[in-house]
């Protein structure tokens, strides 16, 4: 086309974008070849252009209804990139449009683009939920323009691949049941769907985590996929629950949704051994497993080894199943494996550069496992913690082994993680450093206050509110922030003269901190409510209402530092004293 008819066209275009149709209609009545003219650069017709904008669905009916008058073939013209009408509905999420489309012309739904792509497999790559289930309903499995059904073979695997990645399992789920022998097919990427399923760990419970009072509500919420006399109980259930709790509707979607993905899974994997070949579930389960220890996503793995054992002896980049678990450090499918087939997977492997399992685990974490803990010191005891784990279960001979460098585990360790502990170290003595000048301050506003009591003292030398019990609020609390200042100075000042050895990372250093952290809050505490109850004290008889606000505003700080703090204190304490390997976790 000439290009100078995108500007000769601008009326049309115009109108197409603002469901204008009066405005052109006579434009139509006297050149009727205009109807599917390409007036767009990009060969877009004014059918296009209305369908994209998701709301012209009158002058898209107009259109539609001159064009099939005159020739229903022509609602079918392409853009430049091979793109019909429905697929624009389809990108766009235009169900009306795509609806009138269809009926007007129901082969259109078979049409590829110049990437081979349908308006069904544009519809998932895009997205469009509401679209996709309805283009499922009228598209055909039969063969289309490049003489392949859009349900099988690569075009299969593409809908179901990109199904998958907009993350509509239960989409997913429904052509599996249809289409079973897509699931042994690879898309244009090379990629099954189990494969691509093993890459979203969102969909799955591990990748979805919840608080504590969260995981309660998860349990309880009832889930019935089918469609049974109990239906009507568990929806009461459900919204007597959302009723009740609130805030709970994300994790009330989320539950069917982790229901339906493992449906799916189970669903795919008794596909594969259907086959009854074991090259193609090596293929399929295995190239699903190993994608999945990279993303830990213990689910898929704990349902491809219950299908098939051996897929825990798929080898990927020279590692098997449970020494991935550890490269990557994956924790929970370390667990999983461990419970499933014990200590024999360690069995005298090696990779190609000559690392035994001790070894593996004495490099450091790739970096996006190394930042789900904060802070050096914290991924400096995780990766102390992996390296102790695996060290309880290898041969003894493995301890000392040398690898293709000459290196034991032990010097692969120090070497990886130089910088880190580098790092760990900084960071303990600026914080120290810092907390330090805090716990000595109040230490000194502390001592000094049991000699300055407020009120003062009388000729004996005992004070004159001694008998009073805001008095004795105000010692005891006095007592406390000294005795609890003291004891966090001391133990700052005991993190930094440590040594700095690895070995301190892995208990010694947390612990100090820990109650550090603990002593200095306590000191803070007490110390607003000792300043509290002297305000009390000397002001009751003139002030009586002093009392509320004062208290209001000592517990600002307090507050202020509690929240600061409590998230590091707490990590802290669970990855100190709790264990990441639960070896019965799964049973």
């Amino acid at each position: 086309m000439d290009n100078d008819d995108a500007v000769r066209n601008l009326p049309i275009y115009k109108a197409a974008m603002n469901d204008d149709w009066d405005s052109v209609e006579h434009i139509f009545d006297m050149y009727p070849d205009k109807l599917d003219a390409k007036i767009t650069v990009w060969w877009e017709t004014p059918l296009h252009i209305a369908i994209g904008t998701n709301s012209s669905h009158l002058f898209v009916n107009k259109i539609i209804e001159r064009i099939v008058s005159v020739d229903v073939q022509k609602l079918r013209t392409k853009s430049l990139w091979g793109n019909t009408a429905l697929h624009y509905a389809a990108k766009i999420g235009n169900t009306i449009d795509a609806k009138l489309l269809v009926s007007k012309d129901p082969s259109i739904t078979q049409i590829n683009n110049k990437d081979g792509h349908t308006a069904l497999k544009l519809a998932a790559k895009y997205g469009r939920l509401e679209t996709l289930w309805y283009l499922l309903d009228v598209t055909m499995d039969e063969p289309g323009e490049d003489g392949t059904s859009p349900y099988s073979g690569v075009s299969g695997a593409d809908l179901i691949t990109l199904t998958l990645t907009a993350g509509f399992c239960d989409v997913a789920l429904y052509l599996v049941k249809r289409y079973p022998d897509s699931v042994t097919q690879k898309d244009r990427e090379g990629q099954t769907a189990l494969q691509v399923l093993a890459t979203k760990p969102h969909v799955f419970p591990s990748g979805s985590p919840l608080l504590f009072y969260q995981h309660i509500i998860y349990a309880w919420i009832p889930v019935n996929l089918e469609k049974s006399s109990d239906h009507l109980l568990a929806s009461f259930v459900s919204k007597f629950i959302l009723l009740v709790v609130p805030g709970t509707k994300d994790i009330y979607n989320m539950k069917p949704r982790h229901v339906q993905t493992l449906k799916l899974v189970e669903r795919m994997c008794s596909i594969v051994i259907e086959k009854g070949s074991h090259a193609i579930a090596w293929d399929v389960l295995g190239t699903a497993v190993s994608t999945a220890v990279k993303n830990g996503i213990y689910e898929l793995i704990k349902v491809c080894v219950e299908t098939y054992p051996d897929i825990v002896w798929y080898e990927d980049e020279g590692l098997y199943l449970f020494l991935s678990a550890i490269k990557y450090r994956q924790e929970k499918v370390f667990n999983l494996v461990y419970q499933m087939t014990g200590n024999k997977v360690f069995a005298a492997t090696t990779n190609p550069n000559g690392d035994n399992p001790l070894h593996i685990a004495g490099r450091l974490s790739p970096l996006p496992r190394l930042k789900t803990v904060s802070g050096a010191l914290l991924q400096m005891q995780r990766e102390l913690q992996w390296f102790k784990e695996v060290e309880k279960h290898v041969e003894p001979l493995y301890k000392d082994a040398l690898n293709k460098d000459h290196k034991t585990p032990r010097m692969v360790f120090t070497e990886e993680h130089k910088d880190l502990l580098e790092e760990g170290e900084t960071w303990m003595k600026d914080t120290s450093s810092s907390s330090t000048v805090v716990g000595a301050l109040v230490v000194t506003m502390a001592f000094a206050a049991a000699f300055t009591v407020p009120g003062g003292n009388n000729s004996d030398g005992l004070p004159f509110f001694l008998s009073d019990r805001t008095f004795l609020l105000f010692i005891v609390s006095d007592a406390i922030a000294l005795f609890a200042s003291t004891n966090s100075v001391l133990m700052f000042l005991a993190i930094l003269t440590s040594r700095y050895a690895e070995e301190d990372f892995f208990y010694a250093l947390p612990k100090r901190m820990m109650i550090a952290l603990v002593s200095l809050f306590l000191s803070l505490a007490t110390t607003m409510i000792a300043f509290s109850a002297t305000l009390a004290l000397l002001l009751r008889k003139e002030i009586s209402w002093i009392a509320a606000p004062v208290i209001l505003f000592a517990s600002v700080p307090v507050t202020l530092f509690a929240m600061l703090q409590f998230p590091l204190l707490v990590e802290l304490v669970y990855s100190t004293y709790g264990s990441i390997f639960k070896k019965k976790m799964y049973g």
